[in-house]
């Protein structure tokens, strides 16, 4: 088994975050986070649940990587996305920032 990594290799989870990435990834979910949901948001709490506070469901979870990726010009890595990892602001700001490529 090869340890090169794939063409479009996405930062390892374990690898830490660059903060300036971090945030900017952090303010593109929160930008479309209130589109996919239908509802205005001022401010959304670290430990917000997307599913039980705002009734996120599972379509609204591919919408949402579909349009963070676009508003963000990356590509998620969604092989190994799990409900946990899209719970809340935080979880889900932790899981783009290790399986994401930027776009070419």
């Amino acid at each position: 088994m090869s340890e090169s990594a794939p063409p479009t290799a996405a930062l390892p989870a374990t690898a830490p975050a660059d903060p300036e990435v971090r945030e900017r990834i952090r303010r593109g979910i929160e930008q479309v986070l209130p589109r996919v949901l239908g509802v205005e948001l001022a401010d959304i709490p670290e430990n917000a649940c997307f599913f039980d506070d705002y009734g996120l469901t599972s379509s609204g979870i591919v919408e949402l990587v579909l349009d963070i990726e676009e508003t963000l010009a990356i590509q998620v890595d969604v092989e190994h996305l799990v409900v946990d990892d899209v719970r809340t602001l935080d979880s889900l700001t932790d899981y783009v920032v290790g399986h994401h490529a930027d776009e070419d």
